[in-house]
């Protein structure tokens, strides 16, 4: 029910009331709210109010509408401002989302080409590679695949990074961490197997992001991430 004698107009406490069922997840990510006609019976106001909250929802990103289906809750969208160096961990934080990752695979593989001419390195070289899905709480945003010469990381072990970041790991176990980057963005359809692994359909825009980290002057990671652009942006900031 609404408050009659509250200052805000019908529309907009049901708007808030379920932006704050959605923030304090009464309706999680993917769930689908109650249709107009319940929540019409729910709040007692009429089937207009209710289309012009839900409009507002939508418009700023808390649900999305499927014709024939109903709204369902989204995430949203996180935006990364690119003119500055980020941890995409730390980044995360900052937005109150609680990062994670899940290792798909782990190994030491000789580097290809494009590998060696990223890190400066030679064809064959020992490098590390991780290949992980990236979390923001329980969506999938990123699906990475990071390269580091075993030189920079001796001993490397996939058990640094149980619970922390590859930066932390590196930072916590060789004294050094990443601090500078070159990234270059480019739109693509993404294959079957990477589609599978997060949970998108097969040839889905998506954005690759290649980026080659430093420490100083030594370049320390090639990374290749697929970013779900439903819920990731990159924003620049032009002076």
């Amino acid at each position: 029910m609404i408050d009659r004698h509250s200052a805000l107009t019908a529309y907009e406490q049901v708007k808030e009331d379920i932006k704050y069922k959605i923030a304090h997840d009464v309706y999680k990510i993917g769930d689908q709210i109650p249709t107009n006609v319940q929540l019409c019976d729910v709040y007692d106001v009429s089937r207009i109010t209710i289309n012009r909250a839900l409009a507002d929802l939508e418009s700023e990103g808390y649900i999305e509408r499927f014709q024939g289906k109903g709204c369902f809750v989204r995430m949203k969208e996180i935006s990364q401002n690119m003119s500055r160096f980020y941890s995409f961990t730390e980044e995360l934080r900052k937005m109150g989302y609680e990062p994670h990752a899940k290792i798909i695979s782990y190994s030491i593989i000789p580097a290809n080409e494009e590998m060696a001419q990223a890190l400066d390195i030679s064809v064959g070289e020992d490098v590390v590679y991780l290949k992980r899905l990236r979390y923001a709480d329980d969506v999938i945003v990123t699906l990475d695949r990071s390269y580091l010469p075993l030189k920079c990381v001796p001993n490397f072990d996939v058990s640094m990074i149980t619970g922390v970041s590859l930066y932390e790991a590196i930072e916590k176990n060789y004294g050094f961490k990443p601090n500078h980057s070159e990234e270059t963005i480019e739109a693509i359809s993404i294959n079957a197997d990477d589609a599978r692994l997060m949970g998108v359909k097969e040839d889905t825009p998506i954005l690759l992001v290649r980026r080659v980290s430093y420490f100083n002057d030594k370049k320390v990671e090639f990374n290749y991430r697929l970013v779900n652009s439903k819920v990731f942006k990159y924003k620049m900031s032009l002076e």
